[in-house]
């Protein structure tokens, strides 16, 4: 098909569908200068890998989320009816990026370990096996990157000793905890915990966002303190999104039962719940249904959005790519809702977010906001 359109003898459908692929891809002549039919097979497998596509069947929130504009949009679905898909294209990426372009040095550092005594080991990816050896815990690092407490059987544990794992922008991290509880650390992030639980409770403290898989512990419940916030289980799923910046603190329940409490009073919610902290508001608790794909896409490596304000957009990108925003001229009250790889380049997300009289300018890592209207 590339042949007949560069000697001039392809369909009008082919053209549609080339000219509607060139509008999209910044890449396009990479494709043209292709010599064999083959290329149109490693096209479709292409925009079928890299172009996000999401079937909505709920219903449109109140107020009506940004889409694609009319023309790209149309020409993601002619694209989208030549490869066989059908559906509504929220959010794309780029549908062909190099080699070069997937290489997202966005992650400035590595993630660190405190230890008690307050050595500090980089857990790059270089560091396996055993890393540490505290009073009765031996910990790791495995081949997977996950970072792993062992009790030995004669070792002699202390509770109060507390280690904390950091993690930089653009950098999210899997530990298992001495009780054998798993925690995806999201980046940005702070877990300060004890090498070893004692027979009492198991606390450990958060700050940022993190997903819990609690191991069950009969009698000895698991308390994540966050903030003003304390969230206590005995063996359940959750994700807390608890960053400073945001205000709010959403704990998301995915499986079992939880308790969040603060100074105010407690909650008790179920799957599919959420319970929202509201330091503005005296920290009213309150819960609400939760979006369970959207609180946890971060697992996935996808930003997630559904009808959000460009401010918490931004917030998010700001964190995993390590940059600044700055707004000048009055933020557009626009919402945003799709998904989009967090494996991208920060300048193709901007684009996918840039809309009328809206642009984005890029400094070092400052981002400024441009209102044109």
């Amino acid at each position: 098909m590339l042949n007949r359109y560069r000697n001039g003898t392809a369909t009008r459908e082919e053209i549609v569908f080339l000219e509607s692929w060139f509008d999209l891809a910044d890449n396009a002549d990479d494709f043209i200068t292709t010599e064999n039919e083959a290329s149109f097979e490693h096209l479709k497998i292409t925009l079928k890998d890299k172009i996000d596509v999401q079937i909505r069947h709920a219903a449109a929130p109140p107020q009506a989320p940004h889409r694609m504009p009319v023309r790209r949009w149309a020409a993601a679905a002619a694209v989208a009816a030549i490869i066989g898909a059908t559906a509504l294209f929220l959010v794309r990426q780029n549908a062909h990026q190099s080699a070069r372009a997937r290489q997202t040095a966005h992650a400035t550092g590595v993630p660190t370990l405190r230890l008690a005594d307050g050595t500090i080991i980089a857990l790059d990816s270089t560091t396996t096996g055993k890393i540490a050896h505290q009073n009765g815990v031996i910990i790791s690092k495995e081949k997977d990157g996950t970072l792993s407490y062992t009790a030995v059987p004669t070792g002699t544990s202390n509770a109060n000793q507390q280690n904390i794992l950091t993690t930089p922008a653009g950098v999210k991290f899997k530990i298992i905890l001495p009780d054998g509880s798993t925690v995806w650390l999201n980046a940005a992030s702070t877990l300060k915990y004890p090498a070893s639980f004692g027979n009492t409770n198991r606390v450990v403290t958060l700050n940022g966002e993190a997903y819990f898989d609690i191991a069950t512990a009969a009698n000895r419940p698991f308390i994540v303190q966050s903030g003003s916030l304390s969230v206590e289980v005995l063996g359940t799923e959750f994700n807390i999104d608890a960053y400073p910046e945001d205000g709010l603190s959403k704990t998301t329940l995915i499986r079992g039962s939880v308790r969040v409490m603060n100074h105010r009073g407690s909650i008790v919610i179920q799957p599919g719940q959420q319970a929202v902290n509201d330091p503005d508001n005296n920290n009213r608790l309150s819960v609400i249904n939760a979006d369970t794909e959207k609180e946890t896409a971060w697992t996935n490596n996808m930003f997630s959005f559904k009808n959000d304000s460009l401010q918490a957009v931004l917030r998010d990108v700001a964190r995993w790519y390590n940059v600044t925003i700055k707004y000048s001229g009055r933020i557009p009250d626009e919402r945003f809702s799709g998904e989009i790889s967090r494996s991208s380049q920060l300048k193709d997300v901007l684009k996918i977010l840039e809309i009328n009289g809206i642009s984005f300018e890029i400094k070092e890592n400052v981002i400024t906001v441009v209102n044109k209207n």
